[in-house]
């Protein structure tokens, strides 16, 4: 008894645990994602790239030392000497770009805008992520509603065919209304059964959205079953006070593929600079020491130990078959096209807010009115419900008011759902 006692404790503790494991905010969701998204993980390793290019472009400002060693048989011929002998020779070179025009800072300065662009990415990428991670969890609240108003749909069915049964029984009523009740039953039950199947393709969604399971598939949502006419829908929906400009501008200060576009033109006018620089000549402080270490054959040759030079070079390429050219041309095509891509994305982002605008307005008056339209069409159903229980109308009358109140309770839903993704799509829209 008392093994069988700690057993059903040790049950009980673990169950009490994976439940409060189990429940995951919208919130918890976000942060799951871009812990876990590979999207984001691929944005990060983007930006990461472009900070090792940067770095390799700030390398040219920086000295370079070079070392080398070369050992074997040498033969040299010094006026009447003719010497031949073997041994090493070592060789340390430094060189410091002292001026080129242009070239080395136009390149550092297009890595860096190229580096700042990534970003902007990144956080364009952490937008979406969040927007899409919404979406999905709204959407499988909405699913799940749907299914409690399915729920409510089938037991007012059945309760429908024990009251057709009973008339039946007692006379009042045709067999006919058993039948249709029998049918209307079985609608039901398929609709709830299609209502369960789109939840769990809204969680596969979910989890694709997440990249990542959480609890090992083992959670639930904070969600809970509402009673939709009890309380009043629109004392929770969020407020929303500034008009359509506002938000228009807003995106064109916020939005991040705004900043990542006007990076990349920067980055493309930095090269045109970079590319125009290899007109002009590159001018360097250059240094070298040459020690030799070597056994001639004629010990009266001329021995030469070791030698130094430092001096400053000046490196012009004169003529590289048009090239220069070239890159000049190319570079300056793509500032053009990068410049035509900006305006382009500010007319496509102006039209996703004034959409996600709209959107967000016209469910905001959906949520409104269709929860005035299931008010009433509860108010009809109650009141043909009693007229069919006294015998003053037919089957038909109260079918329709059933069924026209459960469409206004499922239009009322979605009205409710596709509200809070609108705002998201608005946040979205608008870089927020």
């Amino acid at each position: 008894m008392r093994k069988k006692l700690i057993y059903l404790l040790g049950v009980a503790l673990v169950l009490t645990t994976k439940v409060s494991a189990q429940k995951v905010s919208v919130d918890d969701a976000i942060m799951i994602a871009l812990t876990h998204s590979p999207d984001i993980n691929i944005s990060k390793l983007d930006l990461e790239g472009a900070k090792a290019r940067e770095t390799l472009q700030k390398g040219d400002y920086l000295p370079r030392i070079d070392l080398g060693v070369v050992g074997g048989k040498d033969k040299l011929k010094v006026g009447s000497y003719n010497i031949d002998g073997s041994g090493f020779v070592g060789k340390i070179s430094a060189s410091q770009l002292l001026y080129d025009f242009g070239r080395t800072g136009g390149k550092i300065t297009a890595s860096t805008k190229e580096r700042l662009a990534y970003a902007a990415k990144l956080k364009q990428s952490v937008a979406k992520k969040i927007l899409e991670v919404k979406t999905s969890y709204y959407n499988i609240l909405k699913a799940k509603s749907i299914i409690d108003v399915n729920k409510k749909d089938l037991t007012l069915q059945q309760e429908q065919l024990r009251r057709a049964k009973r008339y039946y029984e007692t006379g009042i009523r045709t067999i006919i209304d058993v039948s249709d009740a029998q049918v209307r039953l079985t609608q039901a039950k398929l609709a709830l059964n299609n209502a369960r199947y789109d939840l769990k393709l809204q969680l596969a969604v979910f989890e694709q959205v997440l990249g990542y399971l959480p609890q090992d598939g083992s959670y639930v949502f904070g969600y809970e079953t509402r009673e939709w006419l009890k309380d009043d829908c629109k004392k929770d929906l969020p407020k929303v006070s500034q008009d359509l400009q506002h938000y228009i501008d807003f995106a064109y200060a916020h939005r991040h593929e705004i900043m990542q576009m006007q990076y990349l033109c920067e980055s493309a006018s930095a090269s045109v600079r970079s590319y125009k620089g290899e007109y002009f000549p590159q001018l360097y402080l250059a240094g070298q020491y040459t020690k030799i270490d070597s056994k001639q054959t004629d010990a009266n040759a001329l021995q030469l130990d070791h030698k130094w030079q430092a001096g400053v070079v000046l490196d012009w390429n004169i003529y590289g078959g048009n090239k220069t050219d070239a890159s000049v041309k190319a570079a300056k095509v793509l500032q053009m096209q990068r410049q035509s891509q900006l305006a382009k994305l500010k007319l496509r982002i102006k039209r996703e807010v004034v959409h996600s605008f709209l959107n967000m307005r016209k469910t905001e008056d959906a949520i409104i009115l269709s929860e005035d339209v299931a008010r009433a069409s509860l108010q009809k159903f109650n009141q043909a419900q009693k007229r069919y229980e006294y015998g003053l109308s037919d089957y038909i009358e109260l079918q329709d008011a059933r069924q026209g109140y459960i469409q206004s309770l499922n239009d009322l839903v979605i009205a409710y759902y596709d509200h809070f993704i609108a705002l998201a799509q608005l946040d979205y829209a608008i870089g927020k």
